[in-house]
């Protein structure tokens, strides 16, 4: 096979899907799945110092100018990798309490000596665990009576307060993994089987989600590149392939039992090396054939590469000189170029294989399991009509042209896409529209530009296939009728209730009726997803522009909600001071962030949903509910503004703890 005919063709790939191969070879190198290297050189290059001193502290620039995220980088771009798995566990357990030097050199000490001497790494362990016992139970009775413990960890986020600087300080600070030895060990009673079932359940998780979440981005990736090969546009939503297949999790199995083979075969002398180069093309086939299982991937792959180990690592070698040119530009050339060029390249080198494997059918009988001939030519008009019959036959369809409203109805209707009743003229409209749509969305697939996802042979396996022209298209451009705005304004604020009263009973674990109102309902989140639907109609078609403007119009909403009942009231019914990115504690980060997403959830999915839903009752029923519903929401309203909703949870927030304690 011809090198330098490979790497052409890898960079005219390169040159038209540069950045869409850049971007998904940066993320699998920043979660660790492929070239971690390339963000751990970056890292680096960012931190004057990264060791860790006494007192568990990593002396990085990051960790000075940003409260510590420096180290949350660390954890990540380091990824969960088979060679990562035990040494995460060892570091998670350190930080078990306080005390945990003790701990912690039983385990390196145990490590460092090898597989022989893990008994006496364990036996440092129960030595260390014995003699901090009590330090464990105070520190357990300070959380118990809702004290921060003292900083234990390499690293808190730099704020105290929010759901995400709560998970973040858990897992950093060590008071996550010291309230789960104190319970396990309150039920084994004893702490020497509890720190042991510890490590077990943390080298559990790392290895659940390297495996069985992170590792299955290879598979993606590849995608990516294949189809990049043979169409002009790979679309954002091929992140979701296996999913939409059905077979994320036997792919993430087939990955797995390959490794442990693999890791098996490394404990020989060169069996690890020939077997990763044997096993190369796995992850290649389960791009192109999810359905296969692990056993049929390996002995394909074995079959594909007999006689090719040599050529495919002499392939490899041979970017060793961009690596090395890489160093010196702290891993950026890798990231904007060299990751991408060799995926680029090494996806022409399996299209090949496959092709030569292909001549000899006859004498490898799995090669049936390359099925996916689309993946590498186009599809003729016969089979693109077949799949997508139902959008052809919209495409053929002369609807007429509905007639528009008119006057001060038509205004509203066409800016903030509300009318009155949802009669058959409007009906008809939202089919038009509609109809206009699903044609305009799926018309790259009929002249040829992306590939045709539902002739993906594993798909055409599931019940997506049988429920497309039901479930892919959600009419997301239409007009809701009053009645139906009224109906979600009580359900999102109800909603919005829930998500009040189960954050505040997680953060603090009392139940308290959430809200300036008595009854059960949180109108800013109702009044928001209305002025959403309403103010931001015109922003629809554009995803990216929609959520953006979401973001900007719930933080200007919350704000002046807030300000508003500070100034009448001189009372706070949301605090976020202490919270990531926060403006006088009455918006943040944190807050805007969770409303972008809900927001775009009721414009692309909850509200025509909901809307279904509603436009089926009949008015003599649905009228009647709306009008009571807005007669118990007046009254709730009068009643409040002279008897607030407040109290303990409500309006009165603890002190804040400092931002950071360290010693």
């Amino acid at each position: 096979m011809n090198r330098k005919e490979l790497k052409n063709r890898g960079l005219e790939i390169l040159k038209t899907h540069y950045w869409v191969i850049v971007l998904i070879m940066a993320f699998t190198s920043f979660i660790g799945v492929e070239n971690a290297s390339s963000f751990g050189s970056l890292k680096k290059a960012l931190s004057k110092d990264v060791s860790i001193n006494a007192d568990g502290i990593s002396n990085s620039v990051l960790d000075e100018r940003f409260g510590g995220i420096a180290d949350v980088f660390q954890y990540i771009s380091n990824g969960f990798g088979a060679d990562k798995v035990w040494d995460s566990a060892t570091k998670l357990k350190e930080n078990i309490t306080e005390s945990g030097d003790k701990i912690k050199d039983g385990l390196s000490i145990g490590l460092s000596e090898g597989k022989d001497s893990l008994i006496d790494g364990v036996i440092g362990i129960k030595d260390g665990l014995t003699e901090v016992k009590d330090s464990v139970s105070e520190v357990a009775n300070s959380i118990n009576g809702n004290t921060e413990p003292t900083y234990i960890g390499p690293v808190e986020v730099g704020k105290t307060q929010g759901v995400f600087a709560s998970i973040a300080n858990s897992l950093t600070s060590g008071k996550l993994f010291t309230k789960l030895f104190t319970g396990i060990a309150s039920i084994v009673r004893s702490d020497n089987i509890a720190s042991i079932i510890i490590i077990v359940l943390m080298m559990l998780m790392a290895i659940f989600i390297w495996y069985f979440v992170l590792s299955v981005f290879k598979v993606v990736s590849i995608r990516f590149v294949l189809e990049s090969r043979t169409y002009e546009t790979v679309p954002v939503r091929r992140v979701f392939f296996l999913i939409k297949s059905g077979r994320w999790f036997q792919s993430a199995w087939a990955l797995f039992t390959t490794s442990v083979i693999t890791a098996l075969w490394a404990l020989t002398l060169f069996g690890g090396f020939v077997k990763a180069y044997q096993y190369m093309l796995v992850p290649y086939i389960l791009s192109e054939n999810p359905s296969v299982t692990g056993k049929e991937a390996r002995r394909l792959s074995t079959k594909m590469m007999d006689g090719h180990k040599w050529e495919a690592f002499k392939l490899s070698l041979s970017f060793i000189g961009w690596r090395i040119l890489s160093l010196f530009t702290f891993g950026l050339l890798e990231l904007f170029f060299v990751n991408a060029y060799e995926a680029a390249v090494f996806g022409e080198y399996y299209a090949q294989l496959r092709i030569d494997t292909k001549k000899k059918k006859k004498d490898i009988p799995e090669v049936e399991l390359l099925n996916d001939r689309f993946l590498y030519v186009k599809a003729d008009d016969e089979h693109i009509d077949e799949a997508y019959a139902d959008i052809k036959q919209l495409a053929e369809e002369q609807l007429p042209v509905p007639q528009k409203m008119k006057g001060v109805s038509g205004f509203i209707a066409r800016n903030f896409g509300v009318v009155l009743f949802a009669n058959k003229e409007e009906k008809k409209l939202c089919e038009y529209e509609e109809h206009q749509l699903k044609v305009k969305t799926r018309q790259d697939v009929f002249d040829k530009k992306i590939y045709p996802f539902r002739l993906f042979p594993a798909y055409r396996k599931t019940f997506l296939h049988a429920m497309a022209p039901n479930i892919e298209y959600l009419h997301y451009v239409r007009r809701y009728s009053i009645w139906s705005i009224i109906l979600m304004f009580f359900t999102y604020s109800f909603m919005g209730w829930l998500w009040e009263i189960a954050l505040h009973l997680y953060e603090d674990g009392v139940f308290v009726n959430r809200g300036f109102l008595n009854g059960p309902y949180v109108p800013i989140y109702g009044a928001g997803s209305i002025l959403i639907l309403m103010l931001l109609n015109k922003f629809r078609s554009k995803p990216v522009l929609e959520f953006t403007s979401i973001i900007v119009l719930c933080g200007v909403m919350e704000y002046s909600t807030a300000t508003i009942l500070d100034f009448v009231y001189h009372a706070k019914w949301w605090d976020y001071s202490g919270y990531f990115l926060n403006i006088q504690g009455r918006i943040c980060a944190e807050g805007l962030l969770i409303f972008g997403v809900f927001g775009s959830l009721v414009v692309y999915f909850l509200g025509p949903v909901f809307d279904n839903l509603f436009r089926r009752w009949r008015l003599r029923v649905v009228a009647p509910i709306c009008i009571a519903l807005l007669v118990i929401f007046m009254g709730d309203i009068i009643y409040s503004s002279a008897n607030p909703n407040t109290g303990a949870g409500i309006t009165e927030y603890p002190a804040q703890h400092p931002e950071s304690v360290k010693e």
